[in-house]
């Protein structure tokens, strides 16, 4: 299945949330205090949006542990509930402090929903508006978690970072909208060919950078060189023509090492584009650890 991004935890998910928890504690209250107007003695919690969250937790797309505070929190939220109608409908007087007790966690859950919603605003969930990729706003937060899985599970991923070739002198001759269209063609490639599970972002001017996940780099080469091949051969017609319009880009790859932050990751991704880009583009070139002697007679070579 190909890579598709759609807006998740959008604002009327959230507020469709909160407005039928609020409608659920009135039934409750309801119950508790004029059961002779409620037709059903039960009347279900909504769980729809925790499910949802629980999922998309488990596929990595949200913060465990913020899922896992908000499960919690709705199920002492229900059992509240259906401790405070059981003594009411069995003759307990009610009090102001098991009122409260309810309230109270009505309330901690409201506020973990809001919480989940401002942390997914603000990290990849966020949509590249040009592009349909993540925006990189919390692209680091997320790699970071899959290198903790490969360091807890010995689970490989790749980070390949990629770059429209002559994306300066396009920038000359096209206007942004125009520009924008050859980022759009070029993402809509990445995202036809690239798996769901993996991750992609763009940086921002024609830059990418592909998460790919479960592989090792000689297999992500592999997929890169393919893209790299349909990317060269897939023309895009721009701004409503009939004329073909060519690209190419180029593609660094590196897998990390025991022992890797985040920023070695990413400069390693970074390092083999740039010697990608200095072969003469349209071409894939991947990472590999290297002496501070072997450093320097590569970077000697380039300017021979």
């Amino acid at each position: 299945m190909a890579l598709k991004y759609a807006s998740v935890l959008s604002g009327d998910m959230l507020l469709g949330d909160i407005e039928a928890h609020i409608e659920w504690f009135g039934q409750v209250m309801r119950m508790a205090f004029f059961p002779q107007s409620v037709e059903t003695t039960i009347f279900e919690i909504p769980t729809a949006l925790v499910a949802w969250c629980v999922d998309a937790a488990a596929k990595g797309e949200l913060d465990e542990t913020a899922v896992g505070q908000l499960h919690r929190l709705h199920d002492e939220l229900a059992d509240e509930a259906a401790k405070y109608v059981r003594a009411a409908q069995g003759g307990t007087e009610m009090t102001l402090e098991a009122y409260n007790a309810v309230e109270h966690r009505l309330l901690a859950y409201i506020q973990q929903v809001r919480r989940i919603g401002e942390d997914a605003a603000g990290s990849s969930m966020g949509l590249d508006t040009v592009t349909g990729l993540r925006s990189v706003a919390g692209m680091k937060n997320e790699v970071a978690r899959e290198l903790d899985r490969r360091d807890r599970k010995g689970d490989p991923f790749c980070i390949c970072n990629l770059e429209i070739d002559n994306v300066a002198e396009l920038s000359r001759q096209y206007d942004r909208r125009t520009m924008e269209e050859i980022y759009a063609h070029v993402a809509g490639i990445l995202m036809k060919s690239t798996r769901s599970f993996d991750d992609g972002y763009h940086l921002g001017r024609g830059e990418f950078v592909l998460c790919l996940k479960h592989i090792d780099i000689l297999d992500a080469c592999s997929v890169m060189d393919r893209f790299r091949d349909q990317i060269a051969s897939t023309p895009a017609y721009l701004d409503g023509s009939f004329d073909p319009t060519h690209v190419t880009a180029s593609f660094g790859v590196a897998e990390p090492i025991p022992g890797d932050k985040i920023d070695d990751i990413f400069n390693n991704a970074k390092k083999a584009l740039r010697r990608a880009q200095e072969g003469g583009g349209n071409q894939v070139v991947h990472w590999k650890e290297q002496s501070a002697l072997q450093e320097y007679a590569q970077e000697v070579s380039v300017f021979d």
